[in-house]
Order: structure tokens, then C-alpha cells, then sequence
């Protein structure tokens, strides 16, 4: 088995996006779930859409697919900690 690169130097991405946890992501063993991980990249990435005027929810026409995501967990999160999100196209 190949042995896990850790994460990426900051310096190698443009776009952060702070996002904070809330109580119910938590699960009853006070780790956050999974499923919590990909609803904060959801609010990283549609928020800089929005915030660049690419995405008007109200209004906009624009269909936005992802045809593809992946996750590497390097260390736990949980509730009440701030995560800074970085949304990236490879």
C-alpha cells in the first residue's frame, strides 16, 4: 500500500472560504459526520459564486453540475470550530 501524502501548502491554492460548524453537526460520539464535510464545501463554493457573480439564486439561469468530488480527511473536526474551506478545479 502507498503511503497518504499529507495535505497541500496553502500557497498552493487562491480561493479560502471561512465557514463555521454548527451543534448538529455533530454526531453523538462528538465527531463531525461525513456527510457534514461535503455541505461545507456546497456553502465554500456557491458562496464565491455568488460573491463573484457567477450564481444568482433568486434569479440566475445558470446550471452548475459536478461531475466529480473527492475528499481526503486529514484530521477530525467538530463543533464549534471554524473551517477554512478551499474550493479548487483539477
Amino acid at each position: 500500500m502507498s503511503e497518504r501524502s499529507g495535505p497541500s501548502k496553502r500557497s498552493a491554492y487562491k480561493i479560502f472560504r471561512i465557514v463555521g460548524t454548527r451543534w448538529s453537526d455533530n454526531d453523538i460520539y462528538g465527531h463531525m459526520n461525513n456527510v457534514v464535510h461535503y455541505s461545507l464545501f456546497d456553502t465554500a463554493v456557491n458562496g464565491f459564486l455568488i460573491e463573484n457573480g457567477a450564481l444568482d439564486i433568486s434569479q440566475g439561469r445558470e446550471v452548475f453540475v459536478v461531475v466529480e468530488s473527492g475528499c481526503r480527511y486529514h484530521a477530525e473536526m467538530a463543533f464549534p470550530e471554524v473551517v477554512t474551506a478551499i474550493p479548487s478545479v483539477i
